[in-house]
């Protein structure tokens, strides 16, 4: 389906003099950058885009984990009487490889349990049919997706809805598309703030550095008890039972 060029809403930014193409050229904050709330609410529920990829949205958008985190939920991980997932957050570390080039490995780090909303623990239990073990997020052939395939899904699906926003500002003309999953992430974490719900909490949520961690969870506790009431009363998609 081809997307009409009005659908796309380019952003365009006074470039400073750079010499290195790969720097960016805005001063623009994130914040500014980042996605709004009826952006994050068209995309977790428009009746276009089938329910797998609107789950992998939904889930992203509403607990803070990370898209990796959520690729790698299995069924196994989930509760669903009392709308918890559990996600094993993971940290990247680099090492060195043959020649000058280096290696991303994913090490495993501390688990953390999300609350799911109504509607999104249902989308879940209809997704999951019968299905008893597993990765929640697989193809038609039982295969494990891949976070590029999803970066690329709800790149298609902003430009059919009309929301995608593209922002210019690598020196050597690379564009920035604004509706992606990480952008999703940090949205929910913003609007649940935004709305009077507890910064530490969410810091607690979205499992920020150890050190920001350790001293949440010195106040809050580790059963994330808190970190759900807040959310349950602040985060739109629950406020407004998307």
């Amino acid at each position: 389906m081809q997307t009409p060029a009005q659908n796309l809403q380019i952003l365009e930014l006074k470039k400073p003099e750079l010499t290195n193409t790969k720097q960016l050229v805005t001063t623009d904050p994130l914040l500014n950058r980042g996605m709004n709330v009826e952006e994050c609410r068209i995309i977790c529920t428009d009746y276009r885009i089938p329910t797998r990829e609107k789950l992998f949205f939904r889930i992203i958008y509403e607990t803070q984990l990370r898209p990796f985190e959520v690729l790698n939920l299995k069924i196994e991980d989930w509760d669903r009487n009392q709308h918890l997932i559990t996600a094993v957050r993971v940290k990247q570390k680099t090492k060195p490889k043959k020649g000058n080039r280096k290696e991303k490995e994913w090490l495993p780090s501390t688990p953390r349990t999300a609350l799911l909303s109504e509607n999104t623990n249902e989308m879940l239990r209809t997704l999951v049919s019968n299905r008893k073990k597993g990765h929640i997020f697989i193809n038609e052939k039982g295969e494990q997706l891949s976070l590029e395939w999803f970066n690329e899904r709800i790149n298609h699906y902003a430009k059919i809805i009309g929301i995608q926003k593209i922002k210019k500002y690598y020196a050597d003309g690379r564009t920035l598309k604004l509706i992606t999953c990480m952008a999703l992430r940090e949205a929910g974490e913003r609007h649940h703030d935004n709305a009077g719900g507890s910064r530490k909490l969410s810091a607690v949520a979205a499992g920020h550095t150890m050190e920001v961690k350790e001293r949440h969870y010195e106040k809050v506790g580790e059963d994330f008890e808190q970190v759900h009431e807040s959310y349950r009363k602040f985060h739109p998609a629950f406020v407004e039972n998307w």
